[in-house]
């Protein structure tokens, strides 16, 4: 819920012990969401995908222009594109309209695409400035883990399946990591490649939505060996914000002697709960004051915990209102 009472926010950093910031903040009221952008990857392969984003008109009203932006992680980038105007400042893409599809009746929808070098999928998706998944606010959670993982092998293939992972708002794709390292990336719910040589292998297969939130990883392994050695304590934690009613939760990734699989974040005080996640966690404004802790734990494909760090938000109410004096 989006609160537009002026507050003092602190963050603290529990394992420090220290204040890391002071500051009031005014929550604005979420924008309109006159606009959606769902993406699609309409084809891939090993090193690349073709990319579709169809952008639609939500209003009662005519839309008369629009703006895409998003991110494309390092080691990705367009090679070209097609029915949008593209510019980009770092990993920042920006697509705008043409003269010919700018204008969008109510209810209408125009699409664009492009040719991506690399595998790496759009993250931190806007348009026209809100979430491009729409829908009245922005999108911070993150499917499902797929389940159901599995092998299935042919003569000289092995094929890694999974059953379809759910969103609030759909997923996108998936990927696919060997021993830690990203080897493809799939709209579908299989992969297949040549058998491995014998050794030791795990795969972590994860799900992405449009708004770029990862679930947890499935895991498959191919062989094992005793694992008891927990992964490192995450680092770096940061809460940054707020955007959309939102303050972003997020950290380094940890180390694993074999594979982390995920990291589960309690919130304690006056928000409760335990939300497995894949990299980051948002954590929705509410009107209580008090002390919000969160503490960030890693797993391992074996179900090792790391110990936890923590960090938190002490929100501050507002100072009294000033009582008014009769004019004499």
């Amino acid at each position: 819920m989006t609160d537009v009472t002026p507050r003092s926010v602190r963050v603290v950093a529990l394992a420090a012990a220290a204040f890391l910031a002071v500051a009031a903040v005014v929550l604005p009221s979420a924008p309109a969401r006159a606009a959606a952008a769902d993406f699609v990857a309409e084809g891939t392969w090993s090193t690349g995908y073709v990319g579709k984003v169809t952008v639609r008109n939500d209003e009662a009203v005519p839309m008369t222009g629009w703006r895409v932006e998003f991110d494309l992680p390092a080691g990705t980038s367009v090679a070209n594109h097609w029915n949008a105007a593209l510019t980009r400042t770092g990993t920042r893409h920006v697509f705008t309209n043409l003269a010919r599809n700018g204008t969008l009746a109510p209810g209408a929808s125009t699409s664009f695409g492009w040719v991506a070098a690399g595998t790496g999928t759009p993250v931190d998706c806007r348009v026209n400035g809100a979430p491009c998944a729409g829908g009245g606010g922005p999108d911070v959670s993150p499917p499902t883990v797929p389940a159901n993982p599995r092998t299935s092998t042919g003569s000289q293939t092995l094929t890694l399946l999974w059953d379809a992972a759910t969103d609030d708002r759909g997923v996108t794709a998936y990927e696919i990591f060997s021993n830690g390292t990203r080897i493809a990336t799939t709209t579908g719910t299989s992969h297949t490649m040549p058998i491995p040589p014998p050794m030791i292998f795990t795969f972590g297969i994860r799900a992405l939505d449009a708004a770029g939130n990862s679930s947890p990883f499935a895991i498959i392994k191919l062989g094992s060996i005793p694992d008891a050695e927990p992964p490192a304590v995450p680092t770096g934690l940061r809460l940054t914000g707020p955007q959309d009613g939102h303050y972003r939760l997020t950290w380094e990734p940890s180390r694993d002697n074999v594979f982390v699989a995920g990291y589960e974040v309690r919130q304690t005080g006056t928000a409760s709960g335990v939300t497995l996640v894949g990299d980051t966690f948002a954590y929705g404004v509410s009107r209580g004051y008090g002390t919000y802790l969160f503490q960030v734990r890693a797993f391992d494909s074996s179900g090792n915990f790391s110990a936890p760090a923590s960090i938190g938000i002490a929100v501050d109410p507002p100072p009294p209102t000033p009582s008014s004096s009769p004019t004499p």
